[in-house]
This record gives structure tokens, C-alpha cells and sequence, in this order.
């Protein structure tokens, strides 16, 4: 029997004593090479999950195993920060020595990884400066070398990796989650949006009040709450209502 990556269970969280909580009796599991998504309405708790996976809030009940270490996990957030005068060539530097990869290494590593599609994008705004640049074109940019030159990373955490990002790039992105995840890493990401679920039969957990449900499929999800769409299905999940 494999030991999953991550194990929480009995997860019970808030902010302050006097306030609901956040996660009240939340448990879930994920596997090694999982591509797992994360559902949930604004507010439900999707970032404040992610913030508990990586360490960043510790003031909960319950138990969080993280069969991992510090330097085998990559979050990136929903807003991504750079410095304005960089150009996107250099960020490319930069997540080589965060990686301590040589760039002989890392375009070996964008080689095996990157279609042609990938390079013609890169070198499109490779020279360009970051501020010059739309938020989908740099956040593509970013996870796009991430997920193909963080090569000692177990799991990826993406908090809606995709917002911002025009269709035709987020194929590119889906088609990279799926090679890095037939390699054995595992992805676990935020999204609003149903197709990305619906597309690859992406299981999923579902985020609501307080607490949290697995599902297999988009299918799945629809039938168990005995509806016809995503959209319904998700209305009545959060609201109690399918009308």
C-alpha cells in the first residue's frame, strides 16, 4: 500500500475564536502523480487550503501529514509578483538558480518538455520587459517554466493557474500539467472554470460549506447531486438549490 503525498484529516479551521470556521472535520488525500482539482465558490476557502498545505497557517485541529519536503513543493499563487524591469528572458535566469540548473540544463529540460508552439510563444516576448507584458502573457510565461525546470518538486500547488490566460495558451498549460504528471508529479489546482475538469475527466475535490467532497469525474458530480449541468450541480452543492 503506497503512503499518500498529502493526508489531512479532521481539519478544523478559523481565523479567529469568535469566528465560523473556515473548515470544520475537512479530510482528503492525494496520491503521487495526481492531477487533482479544486472547486469551490469565492470565499469557500480554496487559497486558505492551499496556505495550510505549504505551512503558512498552523493554528488549526486536526492532522495534516506532508509527505514531503520544504524544497518538494511549488505554490504559486493567484497574483504574481515581479520586478517591472526585468525581461522575461531573465526570469528564465532567475528559475535557474532558484533550481541551481545551468542553462545548458534548463533548455534541455524546455527541449524534452516545450513543443514548438511553446518556443514561438517564449520568443515572442522573451526580450520584452515584465511590465510590458499583459498578466496572462506573464503568468503564462512563469508556470509554464515552473512546471518544466523545478525538476526535485513532488507536488504543485496552483491556485487558478489559468485566470487571465487566453484559450489557446491554456491548452499549451493543460498539455505541460499532463506530461509533468505522467512523469510522477503531482498537481493540485484552484479553478473556476468547469471545462478544465470536464475536458480529461479530472477528479476534484468540492469546497462548501465548511467542509469538502471528492468526486471522480464532472459526472460524478452532476449525478450525485441529481442534476444535468455543471452549473446546477454547483448551485445546489453551495446553495442547497438547483432552480
Amino acid at each position: 500500500m503506497t503512503i499518500p503525498l498529502l493526508e489531512i484529516n479532521s481539519l478544523s479551521f478559523s481565523y479567529k475564536v469568535n469566528l465560523p470556521p473556515v473548515f470544520n472535520n475537512l479530510s482528503l488525500k492525494i496520491e503521487q502523480g495526481e492531477l487533482i482539482g479544486l472547486l469551490g465558490e469565492n470565499g469557500a476557502g480554496k487559497t486558505t487550503l492551499f496556505n495550510l498545505i505549504r505551512g503558512g497557517v498552523s493554528n488549526y485541529e486536526g492532522t495534516l501529514k506532508r509527505n514531503f519536503s520544504g524544497g518538494e513543493l511549488v505554490s504559486l499563487p493567484q497574483v504574481i509578483n515581479l520586478s517591472g524591469t526585468l525581461r522575461n528572458e531573465e526570469v528564465l535566469d532567475l528559475i535557474c538558480c532558484f533550481n541551481k540548473l545551468t542553462k545548458k540544463q534548463a533548455w534541455t529540460e524546455l527541449n524534452h518538455k516545450w513543443n514548438d508552439n511553446f518556443f514561438i510563444r517564449y520568443d515572442k516576448i522573451r526580450r520584452k520587459r515584465t511590465y510590458t507584458v499583459s498578466y496572462g502573457e506573464k503568468r503564462w510565461l512563469i508556470i509554464s517554466l515552473m512546471l518544466t525546470l523545478c525538476k526535485n518538486a513532488r507536488l504543485f500547488l496552483l491556485d487558478e493557474p489559468t485566470v487571465g490566460i487566453d484559450i489557446q495558451y491554456r491548452m499549451m498549460l493543460w498539455e505541460l500539467i499532463n506530461k509533468i504528471t505522467a512523469d510522477g508529479k503531482t498537481v493540485f489546482f484552484s479553478t473556476h472554470i468547469f471545462d478544465e475538469l470536464t475536458r480529461d475527466k479530472i477528479p476534484f475535490y468540492m469546497l462548501s460549506k465548511n467542509s469538502i467532497n471528492r468526486y471522480s469525474d464532472m459526472s460524478d458530480f452532476i449525478q450525485s447531486n441529481n442534476e444535468t449541468t455543471p452549473e446546477k450541480a454547483f448551485i445546489k452543492e453551495v446553495m442547497g438549490t438547483g432552480d
